[in-house]
């Protein structure tokens, strides 16, 4: 019972991890700046932008992202990754956009204690040797299918996190969409779903040969 308790913990916690490096840090410092904002040097209201892809055309001696440093050596498909620091009478966020962001935040912190809830119910199912039974078989099939639901919205997340971004960007500096559909937890899902329904097909052929018998 003790490795069973301790697994379920190391799912919480790994969970809880996949939150705060995706979704967290981006939410505390919105919450942050809007209850009192950032102050500059002068005393003037500002926010920051943290980790912006900056366009690298921006760059002096850099030509559609590249940029020859020597005879031997040059540089190619530059990303810059930096704080911007916006004066307040820039920004001009709708209201709507962050307030989605706060739901889709939340959305996928609901997800991802969805999944780890479910996770830790099969461990106990296996510690009790039911794990077979049609209604533990139906919770495996949940994972898949509330993996597949965090890749979008974990995405529609990132997508209004860059259009907040650029709502706070005027030019001549230009944010670069650096969001990227998580394909690797999608077939993480569409594998659960797999090895769900061998698992369905499996207790299946244990019930009729147990009949047969």
């Amino acid at each position: 019972m003790k490795k069973v308790r301790l697994l379920q913990v190391a799912v919480y916690i790994v969970f809880a991890a996949l939150f705060f490096q995706n979704a967290a840090p981006g939410l505390y410092k919105g919450f942050m700046d809007g209850i009192s904002g950032d102050v500059d040097k002068v005393g003037g209201i500002t926010s920051v932008i943290p980790g912006a892809t900056i366009d690298p055309h921006l760059i002096v001696g850099a030509r559609d992202g590249n940029r020859r440093l020597n005879a031997d050596y040059s540089l190619e498909d530059i990303s810059v990754s930096a704080n911007v620091r916006v004066n307040a009478k820039y920004i001009n966020t709708p209201a709507w956009l962050s307030a989605l962001d706060i739901i889709l935040a939340f959305a996928c912190f609901i997800v991802l204690g969805g999944v780890a809830y479910i996770i830790n119910k099969v461990i106990y199912s296996i510690y009790e040797g039911s794990i077979f039974e049609s209604r533990r078989l139906k919770m495996i099939s949940r994972i898949g299918l509330l993996l597949i639901v965090y890749t979008i919205v974990n995405y529609c997340f990132q997508q209004t996190d860059f259009y907040i971004s650029k709502s706070l960007i005027n030019s001549p500096v230009t944010i670069l969409n650096a969001s990227a559909y998580d394909f690797e937890v999608l077939i993480c899902g569409l594998l659960v779903l797999i090895i769900a329904e061998a698992f369905k097909q499996g207790a299946q052929l244990k019930e009729e040969q147990e009949l047969t018998i």
